[in-house]
């Protein structure tokens, strides 16, 4: 599957995207049939919008398209200091414009796709037909929202092995979906986060819940600086 690129004088981004189309590319959409754009869940990626892919009632009536958010998935980014909703939805619209896709319909779950496509409906208005959005987040998180993400992002970025790791991967998926025991999604999660988002990787943990929290990103290498010392 292919990505889209988008360098400046002082950032760099490359962003994954995945189509319906025949040949993965938007070069074989359909020009008779609308695009439908898709923005994936919090801390997924848009592998996990399989089955709508999959769906023949959108399949078989639109041009898909789906796009990995920055810190997420397969895309690529070099740490932003003004990494926020705003710059998602930039990279949307750069993303829309490189790809000389025609104006779509928008289907956005979850509080960080729902901000930046609302952010690229009022900036760009010409680019949206649409907009059907999921599981809208209030203005602000409540506080123990807040502490939980603190707690867990302690839990992730640092665990020390695969069980903690583990651990802290049962935490968050009971935090996102409230189930106890844990299903079966929940152990696929589980194990996506394994494969995609480990400790290793916690500059781009530490970033995405740096939009949640809507901190600088000067205080994130100050916390995480932190933590190294404690530890």
């Amino acid at each position: 599957m292919p990505s889209v690129q988008l360098p400046s004088h002082d950032d760099y981004v490359s962003i994954w995207y995945i189509t319906n189309s025949a040949y993965g590319n938007v070069g074989s959409f359909d020009p008779e049939k609308p695009t439908v754009v898709i923005l994936h869940p919090l801390f997924l990626d848009s592998s996990w919008l399989n089955k709508h892919f999959d769906d023949p009632r959108l399949s078989s009536e639109y041009n898909l398209i789906a796009f990995d958010q920055r810190t997420q998935g397969r895309s690529q980014c070099r740490p932003g200091a003004l990494h926020d909703c705003y710059v998602d939805a930039a990279d949307l619209a750069s993303a829309i414009q490189a790809l000389f896709l025609p104006p779509a319909h928008f289907l956005a779950f979850e509080c960080i796709s729902v901000n930046s496509v609302l952010r690229l409906t009022a900036l760009w208005p010409e680019l949206v037909l649409s907009l059907t959005l999921c599981n809208i987040p209030p203005p602000t998180e409540l506080k123990w929202v807040f502490n939980a993400y603190d707690e867990l992002l302690q839990l992730w970025c640092y665990a020390p092995d695969l069980d903690s790791f583990e651990h802290a991967g049962n935490e968050f998926a009971t935090f996102m979906t409230g189930e106890l025991p844990l299903t079966d999604a929940c152990q696929q999660l589980i194990a996506y986060w394994e494969k995609m988002t480990p400790p290793a990787k916690r500059l781009r943990i530490v970033e995405l819940i740096n939009i949640l929290m809507n901190v600088s990103i000067y205080a994130i290498f100050a916390y995480l600086n932190l933590i190294s010392k404690e530890i």
